[in-house]
């Protein structure tokens, strides 16, 4: 097992609104990022709140004894808590009205590859000849691709690309998309829309694959997103098992 993980607040934001967590035990591999927004500070908020929760609800959860559709289960129903928590704060508290979060989370059970996300915060698999965005992402020009109204060239530079249509926090009822995969023993990697918006996949994945320290392979990405312009917050974490 190789894990690394790296977050920086990049080149031009005041406050790093990104964050994160890595859960490993002898059975259970992977972890979760979560890429804030919202007025003031309430970003940050979201999305610590988001890791703190999600995280304190699958150690609750999880028992070696679960099989890997009941860990998905406990994976779908701790971002609903989540969710659950974030917009009752954000209608208690008026500085952070309307905050939200986005979380792509991937863990390794059973000899599959679970992942669950809310938002545009992403998880590819990666080998060595290839890259493979796992997650989909919840936003206005995802659905104009799928729709076949823009290309996904032109989505990469469309002027609305940073409008979400589904976010942990903003809504009182909110959907996680769960999927249950085959794991063949690929790098994993989760990553907020700061590395996936100036970094292309291609980059991503020559990047795994000259790097055996994914300490260093996360260093790296990160690194490579403030030299193409760090407009954003930039987190990633890089595993396999």
């Amino acid at each position: 097992m190789r894990i690394g993980a790296k977050t920086d607040i990049g080149r031009y934001r005041k406050l790093n609104e990104d964050n994160y967590f890595i859960y490993r035990n002898e059975r259970l591999v992977g972890g979760l990022v979560a890429d804030g927004m919202g007025g003031h500070n309430a970003g940050e908020v979201a999305s610590k709140m988001a890791v703190e929760l999600i995280k304190s609800e699958i150690m609750d959860g999880f028992s070696p004894e679960l099989d890997y559709v009941e860990f998905s289960e406990v994976l779908r129903r701790s971002m609903v808590f989540a969710n659950e928590e974030i917009y009752r704060k954000s209608k208690s508290e008026e500085c952070e009205n309307g905050m939200g979060t986005t979380a792509a989370a991937a863990f390794v059970y059973r000899e599959k590859l679970i992942t669950a996300n809310i938002g545009d915060s992403r998880v590819y698999t990666v080998t060595k000849d290839s890259i493979e965005q796992i997650t989909r992402d919840h936003s206005f020009v995802e659905e104009l691709v799928e729709r076949g109204q823009i290309s996904p060239e032109t989505a990469k530079t469309h002027p609305q690309k940073h409008y979400i249509t589904r976010a942990i926090g903003t809504d009182a009822f909110v959907k996680a998309d769960i999927l249950i995969q085959a794991y063949k023993g690929e790098t994993v990697v989760i990553c907020s829309d700061g590395l996936t918006n100036l970094v292309s996949d291609e980059q991503i994945k020559d990047i795994i694959n000259e790097n055996e320290d994914y300490e260093q392979a996360a260093s790296l990405l990160v690194e490579l997103a403030n030299k193409k312009g760090g407009t954003d917050n930039i987190t990633c974490i890089v595993f396999d098992v």
